[in-house]
């Protein structure tokens, strides 16, 4: 049985999982003041036959991590996105344009529902994909998260003294009416984007899927059928990988 070691290189974490005999043996995350620390980790671990890697963050960690791999002499899948792959075809108009981490989501997200959904990510950054029927990848958006639209608004107005504020209707102080505000901006765009897709399948959309550190912020407040999984980019980088190591081998020819 193969072994894989996937790594999501995202905007604020390092996160990576080793698979054996179609299960997680050991995961992990590290922020990037840290990953120094990945070596440790990496040599608790076994060779294994093939690392992927998804990487949507700076040039410098993308070095860090090529240097802790190398001692591995294994093949290293330094994830792009592509016209079609397991069963997702891309709908954007330059595919490779598309990130890494949004196109292993989406290759998750259909091999979960296989059928029209939203692939929504909450994240540094919140994006919301949406996938057809036939397993299209149709195209979606991306908005900043919870922290940034803060973080905007601590920098550039005289909102500098912001408590945590709850979420309500018609808030009535500014503690509120920020942190209700960002919760409504955000289930706004997805609640549209759910009815768009609707729209163009001519159905009801029977379940969605999200991922990401900010999910449970915004999933009281979802109102249609959603399911939360976790580390769903590196779920899509463990299948790509599985189905590249399967061509490989249909690709050897057999002993004569």
């Amino acid at each position: 049985m193969s072994t894989i070691l996937a790594i999501d290189s995202g905007n604020s974490f390092v996160k990576w999982v080793f698979y054996e005999d179609n299960q997680w043996l050991t995961q992990g995350k590290i922020d990037y003041e840290n990953i120094s620390c990945l070596r440790n980790e990496f040599d608790k671990l076994s060779t294994p036959d093939v690392i992927i890697i998804s990487h949507v963050a700076r040039c410098k960690t993308r070095n860090e991590i090529c240097k802790i791999t190398s001692h591995w002499n294994t093949r290293t899948i330094w994830l792009q996105s592509s016209l079609s792959l397991c069963g997702v075809l891309n709908g954007y108009l330059d595919p490779k344009q598309l990130g890494s981490d949004r196109w292993a989501a989406l290759i998750a997200a259909w091999k979960i529902q296989h059928e029209a959904c939203l692939v929504i990510n909450a994240g540094t950054a919140v994006t919301i994909d949406a996938l057809s029927d036939s397993g299209q990848f149709l195209g979606g958006v991306i908005l900043p998260s919870a922290h940034l639209m803060l973080n905007s608004l601590h920098e550039k107005t005289q909102l500098s003294h912001i408590k945590a504020g709850i979420y309500e209707d018609f808030p009535d102080n500014t503690d509120n009416a920020i942190q209700s505000g960002i919760i409504q901006c955000l289930v706004g765009a997805i609640e549209r984007m759910h009815d768009l897709l609707s729209k163009k399948m001519n159905h009801s959309i029977k379940s969605c899927i999200i991922s990401g550190g900010a999910a449970p912020l915004l999933l009281p407040f979802i109102k249609f059928p959603i399911n939360a999984i976790d580390n769903l980019v590196l779920e899509g980088l463990i299948l790509i990988a599985k189905d590249e190591l399967c061509r490989q081998k249909l690709a050897i020819p057999e002993d004569t």
